[in-house]
């Protein structure tokens, strides 16, 4: 089973793929793409550059390739939206991102979508914590979602009431 969690930034993605693996040990975490460029140097905020999301793209399909067993905190729903908000003017990339990333949607067998407005962001030094910018995210993976209907699972509520939904999303897996 192929997990992706996507939403914007600081709304609860790792939390809740955390407390699923803690349940469910099999399904792995997969490494975060945009924690594993920002410990390379990349610019994550509204400063990364085409280089940064094109390594992005491929590192997010590199992790979503590694395990046939997994939920993610970040997939390539989120690479996308974050694309389309950041690069609006650069329509090379975004034909690339698109052309690249949205057949892969498909591989995903559950994708869980965490709205914004949920929960403070946290600073943790990576996220932007911006919290206009997390809206206009959010509507952005709403977007995606939508556009190219991907079907999927809003998931609101405390963190223990998101698990207690996913696992009784779970029986019917």
């Amino acid at each position: 089973m192929k997990i992706a969690i996507t939403g914007a930034q600081g709304v609860g993605k790792t939390t809740l793929a955390q407390q699923i693996n803690k349940d469910y040990p099999d399904l792995k975490i997969l490494p975060e793409a945009a924690r594993l460029a920002q410990a390379i140097g990349y610019n994550l905020d509204q400063t990364a550059t085409t280089e940064t999301e094109l390594w992005l793209i491929a590192k997010q399909i590199e992790l979503e390739s590694m395990e046939d067993k997994w939920v993610a905190d970040r997939c390539g729903i989120d690479l996308l939206a974050y694309i389309h908000h950041l690069f609006s003017d650069e329509s090379s990339l975004i034909e690339f991102a698109t052309k690249t990333l949205v057949p892969r949607f498909s591989n995903y067998d559950l994708v869980l979508y965490l709205p914004s407005g949920q929960f403070a962001i946290e600073d943790d030094g990576v996220r932007v914590i911006d919290m206009k910018f997390q809206q206009a995210i959010d509507r952005r993976v709403k977007n995606v979602l939508e556009k190219h209907k991907i079907p999927f699972v809003e998931i609101v509520g405390s963190p223990e009431e998101r698990l207690a939904k996913v696992k009784n999303l779970f029986k019917n897996y």
